[in-house]
């Protein structure tokens, strides 16, 4: 029995569309209707209790292959089962290249239907209690390794104002250093599971440009400086400073790509050069890039790191600390803002990163 699921039913001929409603209506299952692809998104953006789709697909105003395209492209929607019903049953091939869940010609067999009904609808409840139970988790974990970290942090600093000795005060510097190190690998470890689970959101909000770039200059601004690292900034006073957007992914991004530089810098100067690109009523696309004079990357590594836990195997970099995160988690939210993200090498040593963000003006 259908008891408890609710079905989107999508077909343009009239009479198959309330005989299959009914019959699945019989059988316990509520039913909606949708006439046309569009009517079914419609559908499926309002309604969140649709728990599967029958999928007609030649049909006007859109057709079930742009419903498949569109639904399976969005992520809020794209783990709603979708089951193609056609008479065509050489069209089985583009669906389920598309992204349908299962295919069955007409005339089909409503016992097989409504068996597979229940099959892919089980299968999507039990992936969401794994996926709800993996957040759960993640919050738990999030708040046991976050907080002895902090409690670590506040007694370091306590303990810094204290009168002690150079030796003492050395070992204070070198236990913040490593809290410090920790702190941020296990703050990429959960952004980027949360990233897999699809539950990393962030705020838009208003925000300044410049602001955002000297926050993530300044937290690099000590390592820099023991290096004989300095930093150049190249914004043009016409480039927007107050935007709309979400501000944090494009710190953390700033902050990755020039953590990175510092990090593989000896000396030298890294460049940031902000440009813009207005879009009238789109707001604007902003390109950013971050030149450095390091060791650089190997180029046939240029697409390889911004895979998760990829580090450049060389000599030359197994001295630096990592867990080969940073450059995917960059990319994940460069991707969410709408932007891409690549590297080069420069002429004469080091490399260039440039990543692009769409933000709307204040």
């Amino acid at each position: 029995m259908l008891e408890g699921i609710n079905v989107l039913a999508v077909d343009d001929e009239e009479m198959s569309l309330e005989m299959l409603a009914a019959t699945l209506g019989n059988r316990g299952g509520p039913c909606l209707k949708a006439t046309n692809g569009r009517e079914a998104m419609d559908l499926l953006e309002s309604n969140p209790a649709i728990d599967i789709v029958l999928l007609d697909l030649q049909m006007p105003i859109m057709d079930g292959f742009e419903v498949l395209i569109q639904s399976k492209g969005n992520p809020y929607l794209c783990d709603i089962p979708i089951i193609v019903l056609t008479a065509n049953h050489h069209e089985k091939l583009k669906s389920l290249h598309l992204g349908a869940d299962d295919f069955m010609s007409k005339p089909y067999d409503l016992e097989e239907l409504e068996l597979r009904i229940i099959k892919l609808v089980q299968s999507r409840r039990l992936a969401q209690a794994a996926k709800q139970a993996k957040r759960e988790f993640l919050s738990i974990a999030s708040h046991e390794l976050r907080t002895p970290m902090h409690q670590i942090i506040g007694l370091s600093g306590l303990l810094d104002g204290e009168s002690l000795g150079n030796e003492q005060r050395e070992y204070i510097g070198l236990l913040k250093e490593a809290t410090a190190k920790l702190t941020t690998t296990i703050t990429d470890i959960l952004n980027y599971v949360n990233f897999d689970q699809g539950s990393l959101i962030t705020a838009v909000e208003p925000f300044s440009l410049r602001a955002t770039l000297q926050n993530a200059l300044e937290s690099e601004i000590d390592r820099a400086t023991l290096k004989g690292i300095t930093f150049e900034q190249c914004i043009a006073d016409d480039v927007a400073d107050a935007l709309v957007g979400p501000s944090l992914y494009v710190g953390r991004v700033l902050g990755i790509l020039m953590e990175n530089a510092v990090k593989f810098s000896s000396d030298g100067e890294i460049r940031i050069i902000i440009r813009e690109e207005q879009l009238g009523r789109f707001g604007s696309r902003f390109i950013c890039t971050i030149s450095d004079q390091g060791i650089g990357i190997p180029a046939d590594y240029h697409k390889k790191i911004f895979e998760p836990f990829v580090l450049v195997d060389s000599s030359n970099t197994r001295n630096f600390n990592g867990i080969g995160l940073g450059l995917a988690i960059a990319k994940r939210l460069t991707e969410q803002m709408g932007g891409t993200i690549t590297v080069q090498n420069n002429e004469s040593k080091g490399t260039s990163f440039n990543f692009t963000f769409y933000c709307h003006l204040v």
